[in-house]
């Protein structure tokens, strides 16, 4: 259709006539095609009509006489009708009688239907009943084929097709030659129209034509020319005026350098210049016709919050507008410019406002000199006031300008009432006149200087570390004096404590170098005078001697021990411990060590945390400094001991220079003379005493070093004069001190033997010593030298159990110890070593550290550690056999307990609650088998509880015994189980072997 449209009147007019003859002629064409299908239906209708009555009329005689062969004759007869595909009769039961078939395919109905006729998509069917004297005797069925009715129809719908497509091409030749007439005139002028549209001349005239409507056209369309022609000559000598002016206002804006945009009375744009372009982002002919609020955003500098556009106020009061100094113009790419601008009204002739005129300059890298410095000057005044250092600055005549918030809050003075103030106004005279004399050496010197000063605070004097620089003026005169202070009070008290671990690590090297060394010496010694007292008892004379070597062996030995705590590498004797308990078991041997002008005082608090230490290390220190408090009491005085628990926070914990967290603290202060700050920053330093020649210097040395191996801290509070106090710090320990008491004494070890040994020592007397020893019991021993000769003869000889030192040269203890565990699995392992060193705790096999044997070692020492680890896993025969009750509502806890006892050698009998429990301990009683023990778990929901059973039991049986197993280690039930009945506790977090030494304690004879 749309090309239709834009065809010429030309087409248009050929078109139309051509479409109606065509138009008409399918009409008449399909009416004579529709008119002619109807008349074929209607002659084939009639025809086969006749047909089926002639074959009704022939076929009674057959049917009468059931002669199916004449009726077959008689349809023969249709092969002259080349249209009868199908021809049926059937007899008056409506069974098939007769047939033709001129097409093989075709198919008579199962039941003929009453007489009618039909057409189909493709044939024509027609039923005709057989009437002999009026009764219904048969039917005849005939089924045509329709192909020549539409071999007919093809041929009219062709033969009309060809007279349209005759017609059509007729009437296009007439049309072309008819439309000239009609559209020539018009497409003249259309012509002539398009020129003057294509090159503006209006000199151009259309033929003036005949007196016909299209001459009237002409006429008029010649005369608008003329009109249009006198116009355009006026409008381009105004134009011309017009463009001269706007070249010269062009060249005028162009040629100013501030941006200038102008608008009409709707704030609509008009003009713009390049530096308006520039700023806006906006060429003049995209903002043309645009409001100034689209192409000219502005928002306040600081808070970027929109400002009202100016040309509000200027339309409105008709006055020229200034914009502030904080102005943000956003460019079309959102370029942010810094821009001062006004804003005045355009007046016309009559003052009225007809738009607006709007300069603007940029000015953004002026604001961002002034921002910069003023941000320069917020952010230096930040620093200085959130700095931990002390600022302040002072004028060449000495008064303060300036000081920071650090200055304020230390010294408590305010700004405002400090400046133009002197140090003497603020400080001590001694303090103020050391200031004075600092700034005028800064002065002399025109350059910076360092130096250290004490200043007051409230908690006493500081050490301050101050840089003192002269400030300059543009003519590098100075014109003040800064100082930046920092209080390095903590950082020297910390470098000394660093100063004194290291020499303490130091000293502690060389000593514990001497001990190890040391310690094999006097294990030969210790050694040989055991093995000397076996062979001499019947002198009596020489049983002295070798007394007198093993007494003083001994006390080598302690000596040695004691060189090994100062170098904080003891042997590891730490455990939980309850310092309370410490304490009282102490009261007694410390009251006897003040003798009785110093009165002892104890103030512990109930239920104290437990430590993990070493007990042995705490009782020393404790009468190391109890002993230094007394020689500090002249004549009478007091010593009190408190014991506290401790939470510190962080701030807590940061003034003590410690962790945040919950310690113990013991407080031992006495009535003393106090010492002075000197004397206290020494007392921990090695050798250091204020006794003379009475005084080793090592006492309170070897505290230091005890307290920081335990992870605590010392601090030492005292005065000239006042006494003085040491606050001991030690972490509190999560576990607790074990409730089962294990026996102290027991059935004597049977220290003979007979299994094969190795023993690995570098030290040739100390492997021949052991050797000795072992063999005398019976063992069968090899000795080695370091790890090589030791894997020599593993390979060689089968190998129960393997003592080896730990310093070897070569193959180390430790590193043998791995090889074997990884080649030898089944061996067992027995470390020995003079001197404890840092590879101990870094031990990846904790139990060989734990079972450490420390030289020098006695006969007994040696072969009890031997026998036990040779003798470690195996069940004693007192636990084969045992039968246990395990009371449990833990199925878990069942099963543990279980696999334990059975793998002891015990039969166990299981129970999840109280009333079967009471029932099987009856069934043994009645048996007289009672079980050997009970495991009885204390908390049983919605049951009788652990507490009730087990008074049921003893009621049948007083002489039960029953252990309570716990989780709650803490309670009464566990610390005193003998107060609640019980025979024994049981932690639920067990091993095999704490269960196994329960059961030995419970079962043990009495």
């Amino acid at each position: 259709m749309q090309l239709i449209k834009n065809s010429s009147i030309k087409y248009k007019l050929i078109l139309a006539i051509m479409s109606t003859v065509v138009v008409s002629l399918l009409l008449v064409g399909s009416a004579v095609i529709v008119s002619e299908r109807y008349l074929s239906k209607k002659s084939m209708t009639e025809q086969l009509m006749t047909v089926s009555r002639i074959l009704a009329d022939r076929s009674t005689a057959a049917l009468s006489f059931d002669d199916q062969k004449a009726a077959t004759e008689i349809l023969s007869a249709l092969d002259q009708t080349s249209t009868v595909i199908l021809a049926c009769i059937y007899d008056r039961s409506q069974s098939l009688f007769a047939r033709y078939a001129g097409d093989r395919l075709q198919i008579c109905p199962e039941i003929p239907q009453t007489d009618g006729h039909q057409f189909l998509d493709r044939y024509f069917e027609l039923y005709q009943s057989v009437i002999l004297e009026g009764d219904l005797i048969g039917t005849v069925y005939l089924r045509a084929t329709l192909r020549e009715l539409d071999k007919r129809l093809i041929s009219f719908i062709i033969l009309v097709m060809s007279i349209v497509l005759l017609a059509g091409i007729v009437s296009y030749l007439m049309a072309n030659k008819q439309q000239a007439t009609i559209s020539k005139p018009i497409l003249e002028l259309a012509d002539i129209a398009r020129q003057i549209s294509a090159r503006s001349d209006y000199s151009v005239r259309a033929p003036r034509g005949a007196d016909d409507e299209m001459g009237a056209l002409n006429r008029a369309f010649n005369n608008m020319l003329e009109q249009i022609r006198k116009r355009e000559v006026a409008r381009d000598t105004a134009n011309q005026a017009l463009e001269e002016k706007e070249n010269n206002l062009a060249i005028t804006l162009d040629s100013i350098a501030d941006a200038v945009i102008t608008t009409d009375a709707e704030g609509c744009i008009t003009r713009m210049n390049p530096v308006a372009e520039q700023l806006t982002g906006w060429s003049f002919e995209d903002a043309r016709g645009n409001t100034l609020k689209t192409i000219f955003q502005i928002i306040h500098a600081t808070t970027h919050k929109p400002i009202e556009n100016p040309i509000q106020k200027v339309m409105a009061t008709g006055e020229t507008v200034y914009l502030s100094n904080h102005t943000t113009l956003i460019s079309r790419d959102g370029t942010e410019y810094q821009i001062a601008d006004s804003a005045a009204p355009i007046r016309n002739e009559d003052s009225r406002v007809i738009g607006m005129v709007l300069v603007f300059n940029d000015i953004t890298e002026q604001y961002q000199l002034r921002q910069a410095a003023a941000k320069n000057e917020r952010d230096m005044t930040a620093v200085m006031d959130n700095t931990p250092a002390v600022i302040h600055i002072k004028d060449t005549d000495g008064r303060f300008v300036f000081i920071n918030q650090r200055f304020e809050t230390l010294f408590h003075v305010k700004h405002e009432d400090i400046i133009g103030q002197t140090p003497q106004d603020v400080f001590p005279e001694n303090i103020a006149d050391e200031m004075q004399r600092d700034d005028i050496k800064v002065l002399d010197a025109a350059h910076a200087l360092e130096s250290e000063e004490l200043i007051p605070h409230d908690d006493g004097l500081h050490s301050y570390f101050s840089i003192k620089f002269p400030l300059f003026d543009e003519q590098d005169h100075v014109y003040a004096i800064c100082c930046i202070s920092t209080d390095v009070t903590e950082r020297k008290k910390q470098e000394e404590q660093l100063r004194r671990s290291q020499k303490m690590d130091a000293l502690g090297k060389l000593t514990g170098g001497v001990a190890h060394d040391y310690n094999n010496i006097l294990g030969i010694v210790l050694g040989y005078a055991e093995q000397l007292s076996e062979y001499l008892s019947g002198d009596p004379r020489l049983e002295k001697y070798v007394n007198d070597i093993h007494h003083a062996a001994l006390r080598g030995a302690r000596l040695t021990k004691k060189l090994l705590a100062f170098s904080r590498n003891k042997s590891p004797d730490a455990e939980v411990l309850d310092i309370n308990a410490l304490l009282s078991e102490q009261q007694f041997m410390l009251e006897k060590t003040l003798t009785a002008r110093i009165k002892l005082v104890f103030d512990l608090e109930d239920d104290l945390w437990p430590v993990y230490l070493d007990a042995g290390d705490l009782e020393d220190s404790i009468i190391n400094i109890s002993i230094n408090a007394m020689h500090a009491m002249q004549g009478a005085g007091e010593l009190t001991i408190r014991t506290r628990n401790e939470r510190l926070n962080e701030l807590d914990a940061r003034q003590l220079n410690m962790a945040a967290g919950n310690y113990v603290l013991i407080s031992i202060t006495d009535t003393g003379c106090g010492m002075d700050e000197t004397t206290r920053d020494k007392i921990f330093d090695p050798f250091y005493s204020t006794k003379g020649d009475e005084g080793t210097g090592l006492g309170l040395s070897q505290v230091f070093g005890f307290i920081e191996r335990s992870g605590g801290v010392i601090k030492v509070y005292t005065e000239p004069g006042q006494g003085s106090r040491f606050n001991l710090y030690f972490p509190y320990s999560h576990h607790s001190v074990t409730a089962v008491q294990m026996p102290t004494k027991g059935a004597v070890l049977n220290l003979q033997g007979s299994e094969t040994l190795l023993v690995v020592d570098d030290e040739q007397a100390m492997a021949e010593l052991a050797c000795e020893i072992l063999t005398a019991r019976g063992y069968r021993v090899f000795a080695a030298n370091d790890g090589e000769q030791a894997l020599a003869v593993l390979r060689k000889e089968n190998i129960d159990l393997i003592i080896s030192d730990v310093i070897m040269p070569n193959l180390d203890g430790y590193q043998l110890a791995s090889r074997v565990q990884q080649l030898y699995p089944h061996i067992k392992i027995q470390m020995t070593s003079g001197f404890a060193d840092s590879r101990h705790s870094s031990m990846k096999d904790h139990t060989l550290h734990q079972n450490m044997l420390y030289k020098p070692y006695t006969s007994k020492k040696l072969l009890e550690h031997v026998r036990n680890l040779l003798d470690k896993d195996r069940v004693k025969t007192d636990l084969i056999g045992r039968t246990i009750l395990v009371v449990d509502d833990e199925e878990d806890f069942q099963e543990l307990f279980r696999l334990s006892l059975e793998r002891l050698g015990c039969r166990t009998t299981l129970s999840g609650n109280g009333e079967e429990a009471i029932a099987f301990y009856r069934q043994s009683l009645e048996s007289n088998e009672p079980f050997d023990a009970v495991i009885l778990d204390l908390n049983f929901p919605g049951g009788i509880s652990g507490q009730e059973i087990a008074d049921a039991i003893r009621v049948m049986d007083p002489h039960a015994r029953i252990i309570v197993a716990s989780g709650h280690t803490e309670g009464p039930e566990m610390t005193s189980y003998q107060d609640y009945g019980f025979s024994g506790a049981l932690e639920k977090n067990f091993v095999q072997e704490t269960l196994k030494q329960v059961l030995e304690q419970v079962l043990s004879p009495d």
